[in-house]
């Protein structure tokens, strides 16, 4: 990582193996799908996802708009 304007960059988005590297928003999507399919597409209660990530319902609900997550089956 390099200091740009402040700003922590990646040098490259490509892994010393030449793999691509996710975004973080793609990890952060596919992270809470998986949870989400584990808790049957709860997400609030006890044995809802939001519990599982340790955040409100709302938060949770809110993260799933703004990274595109729909309910699948």
């Amino acid at each position: 990582m390099r200091l740009i304007n402040g700003n922590w960059l990646p040098k490259s988005s490509v892994s010393p193996r030449g793999r691509r590297l996710p975004t973080l928003e793609e990890l952060e999507r596919q992270h809470i799908t998986e949870v989400s399919e584990v808790r049957g597409w709860r997400v609030s209660g006890d044995k809802g996802a939001a519990k599982l990530l340790n955040v409100k319902p709302t938060t949770l609900e809110s993260w799933m708009k703004k990274l595109g997550i729909l309910r699948r089956g």
